[in-house]
C-alpha cells in the first residue's frame, strides 16, 4: 500500500502535494531512515527509472542496513518502509539496474580481517527483493557500481587514497583523490562507454576535477582531462566533483564549483564536449557572510543530472541552503531542492526552481534518475534536525526517505540565445600561457551583425576581483567577415597564479584562463 506522506507526519512537516501551473508535484515516504549522512561525496545512484519495469531506489540506516524499495511501472511501493537488502552488515556504495533484465545490482564493502572487501547484491528479478551476494574484489572503500549495455557492469573505488576502476577480472589506476571519495562514476546503457569524474582533494592540485573515459567497457582509455583548467569563470574549483550522464557516447557531466575556498559561494556548470560552448552555467547562488552550512557542502550542491533522450533535454536537481531558515538547535541553515532544465536539443538552461519548501526540515542528499520521461523521479531525505548526527552535530533522528515526482512541465523552457546570423563565434586565445611577465590576448569575431568597433577585456585573479579592463579596436579582415584584435597584457606587478580573460563583443563572450609563473 502506498505510503503517502501526510502532514504533520511524526512530527516531520513535508510537501506533499503542491500545484504548480497545470501539473503537481507529488512526494510520498518509501521509508525511514536514522542515517543523517547518506554519503560523503557527490551525488550517486540510489534512484534508477526503468522505462520497462519500474523505480528502484536505495538507502542507508543505521551502520549497516542497506534498505531497497520498488515501484513497479502501474502500482505502488512494494514494501511500506523498503526492505533489507543484506544479510550482513554493509556500506552501501550505489545502485543501478541490468537493462536486459530489469533487476538491480548494488555495490557494497566492509571490512574483514583489517581489509576492505567489495561485493555485488543482485536481485533475482524487477523488483523481486531477492537479493545474493557476491564478492567481487578486496582492498576496495567507498565502492560505486555502473550497468551498461547488455548489463556488463564495472565498479568504481578507493584503494590506497587513489581512483580505480575495478572490472571482475582487473583493475586500474585512474588517478589521485585523497582520502575523502570525492569521486564519481557514468555509464552509457547504449554503449560500453564509461566515465570516471573525481576532484583532488589533497596536493597542490586540490579541488582540480578531472575526467577519463573508456569507449569500450575498459579495453581501452582516452587520455585524461583536467576540466578545471577549461572553466570560464573564477569559481573553477571542485569540492565532491560531479554527476554525470550520457546520451549514447557523448558525456553530459554537472559540477558544483567554487573558488577553492568560500563555500557559501556556489555554481553549478554543465559540460559536454560538443557543441560549443562546452561550458554551461546553470545557476549561481550565494549565502550571506556567517552563514553556517555544516560539513562537505557547497551552498547550492550535490546536482544530479538525468536526460529525456527522445527530445534530447536535460535535468539537474540540488540541493540549496536557505539562510532565513536556520535550524534552533544546530543553528545550521536547513536546505531545499531545487532544479533546472534544458530546452530541446539545445543546451541553454532555465530559471532554477524550488521543488520544496521551508520548513522544519533540512532537505538533503537529492537524487535524479537517469532516465527522464515526462517526469522528473527524485528522492530525497527530511532531516528533523539539521546537521550530523554522526559527528555530533544535533541528535540523531528518524527521517523520511521521500520519492518525488516532478512533472517536466513544473520547470520553465530555457530561454533561447538570440541568432546573430550563421556561426557567430568570438574567440579568445593567450601566447604564451603559462607566462612570465607578459602575454598576448587574441581575439576574433566572425560573424557579427552589426560589426564590432571593439572588444572590452576585463581580467579577474582567482578570487574574481577585476583588475584590468580596457579596450580593444577591432581591424576588419578580409570582407568585413572577421575582426580581430590583439593586445599585450603586462602583470608583472601582479603575483604568480591563475587569472581569468573575459572579452565581449556586444551580446558575445568568451574567456580564458591564464597562469603567471615566478
Amino acid at each position: 500500500m502506498r505510503n503517502r506522506l501526510r502532514l504533520p507526519l511524526a512530527g516531520i512537516a513535508l510537501l506533499t502535494l503542491v500545484a504548480v501551473a497545470r501539473a503537481q508535484v507529488v512526494a510520498e515516504t518509501i521509508g525511514f531512515t536514522n542515517r543523517d549522512r547518506q554519503m560523503y561525496g557527490p551525488a550517486v545512484r540510489f534512484i534508477a527509472f526503468d522505462s520497462l519495469s519500474g523505480t528502484h531506489a536505495v538507502w542507508r540506516n543505521g551502520y549497516g542496513d542497506i534498505r531497497y524499495n520498488f515501484r513497479p511501472r502501474s502500482g505502488n511501493w512494494r514494501w511500506p518502509g523498503g526492505l533489507v537488502a543484506n544479510s550482513e552488515p554493509r556500506t552501501l556504495g550505489s545502485m543501478d539496474f541490468n537493462v536486459i533484465r530489469g533487476s538491480a545490482m548494488i555495490s557494497a564493502s566492509h571490512l574483514k580481517r583489517d581489509t576492505f572487501v567489495l561485493t555485488r547484491l543482485v536481485d533475482s528479478s524487477a523488483g523481486a527483493g531477492v537479493f545474493r551476494e557476491e564478492r567481487a574484489g578486496s582492498n576496495c572503500r567507498y565502492t560505486l557500481i555502473g550497468a551498461a549495455n547488455f548489463g556488463f557492469y564495472k565498479f568504481a573505488a578507493l584503494r590506497d587514497d587513489s581512483l580505480i576502476y575495478r572490472a571482475p577480472s582487473r583493475a586500474i589506476t585512474i588517478g589521485h583523490v585523497g582520502a575523502f571519495p570525492a569521486f564519481n562514476l557514468a555509464v552509457s546503457k547504449q554503449s560500453g562507454q564509461y566515465g570516471y569524474i573525481w576532484a583532488e582533494t589533497e596536493s597542490t592540485d586540490r579541488g582540480t576535477l578531472f575526467l577519463r573515459e573508456t569507449p569500450n567497457n575498459g579495453a581501452n582509455w582516452f587520455a585524461t582531462s583536467r576540466l578545471s583548467d577549461s572553466v570560464p569563470s573564477p569559481l573553477s574549483r571542485s569540492l565532491l566533483s560531479g554527476c554525470a550522464t550520457y546520451d549514447s557516447n557523448r558525456i553530459n557531466l554537472l559540477a558544483d564549483l567554487y573558488d577553492g575556498s568560500d563555500v557559501l559561494h556556489s555554481q553549478v556548470w554543465h559540460y559536454a564536449k560538443y557543441p560549443e560552448p562546452r561550458w554551461r552555467l546553470v545557476h549561481d547562488y550565494s549565502c550571506p557572510a556567517g552563514t553556517r552550512i555544516g560539513d562537505a557542502a557547497l551552498a547550492a550542491g550535490r546536482s544530479s543530472i538525468g536526460m529525456n533522450r527522445a527530445l534530447g533535454e536535460l535535468y539537474a536537481v540540488w540541493e540549496q541552503f536557505d539562510p532565513g531558515n536556520v535550524d534552533p538547535v544546530t543553528g545550521l541553515c536547513r536546505a531545499d531542492i531545487w532544479a533546472a532544465r534544458t530546452s530541446g536539443a539545445a543546451r541553454n538552461w532555465s530559471p532554477a526552481v524550488r521543488l520544496t519548501q521551508p520548513d522544519s526540515t533540512s532537505k538533503r542528499f537529492p537524487f535524479l534518475t537517469e532516465v527522464v520521461n515526462d517526469t522528473l523521479h527524485i528522492i530525497y531525505f527530511a532531516d528533523q534536525v539539521a546537521g550530523f548526527s554522526e559527528l555530533n552535530q544535533g541528535p540523531q533522528t528518524t527521517n523520511a526517505v521521500v520519492y518525488l515526482r516532478v512533472p517536466v512541465d513544473v520547470l520553465p523552457a530555457a530561454v533561447a540565445e538570440a541568432p546573430l546570423g550563421p556561426a557567430a563565434r568570438l574567440q579568445i586565445n593567450a601566447t604564451p600561457n603559462p607566462f612570465t611577465n607578459t602575454t598576448t590576448i587574441r581575439l576574433s569575431a566572425s560573424p557579427f551583425s552589426p560589426q564590432p568597433s571593439s572588444f572590452t577585456v576585463r581580467v579577474h585573479d582567482a578570487s574574481g576581483r577585476l583588475i584590468h579592463s580596457s579596450l580593444a579596436p577591432a581591424a576588419p579582415v578580409g570582407q568585413c567577415v572577421i575582426r580581430q584584435s590583439s593586445l599585450v597584457l603586462d602583470l608583472r606587478s601582479m603575483p604568480a597564479g591563475i587569472y581569468f580573460v573575459t572579452a565581449e563583443a556586444g551580446p558575445n563572450a568568451a574567456s580564458c584562463r591564464i597562469v603567471k609563473i615566478p
